[in-house]
Parts: C-alpha cells; sequence; structure tokens
C-alpha cells in the first residue's frame, strides 16, 4: 500500500507540474495574441499575459526545484513531493 501511494503521489506532482508549465505557456501566449488586439480588451491581455508568466514560473520552479522557490516560500514550502 505504501508503495502504490508513493507512485501515485510522485506521478501526480508530475503531471501537476508539467501541466501547471503547459498551463503557464498556453496563458502567456493567449495574453499575448490578446495584447495583438485580436478583438478582446487590452487589460484582459495584461492579466492572462502576467497570469500566465507567474503560472509558468512557479511551475517550473517546483518541478526543477529551482532556488526562487525556496527563496519566495521557504525550505519547507507548501507542495512537497
Amino acid at each position: 500500500m505504501n508503495l502504490i501511494y508513493r507512485i501515485f503521489k510522485v506521478s501526480f506532482f508530475i503531471f501537476l507540474d508539467i501541466s501547471g508549465i503547459l498551463l503557464g505557456v498556453f496563458l502567456t501566449v493567449l495574453g499575448l495574441a490578446v495584447l495583438f488586439n485580436w478583438q478582446v480588451t487590452n487589460w484582459m491581455g495584461w492579466l492572462l499575459l502576467i497570469i500566465g508568466i507567474c503560472a509558468f514560473f512557479l511551475h517550473l520552479g517546483h518541478y526543477f526545484n529551482l532556488k526562487y522557490m525556496r527563496w519566495l516560500f521557504g525550505n519547507n514550502y507548501f507542495i512537497q513531493k
């Protein structure tokens, strides 16, 4: 049971980080498309761009265990692998 739990936990967090990185890429591209005046207000484009960049760097930092995540959230930050 413990082995199954550990496999599920690791695969879940890997899936979560990869989907978060892809969400960040999607929102960044969508935000840039909106900023190029594709029928949506400019403030929405800036908001999507900022959210996308933040999501990308948050999940990228968690997946690769980068230093800025420990600097922002401490050594024992909110989601552990």
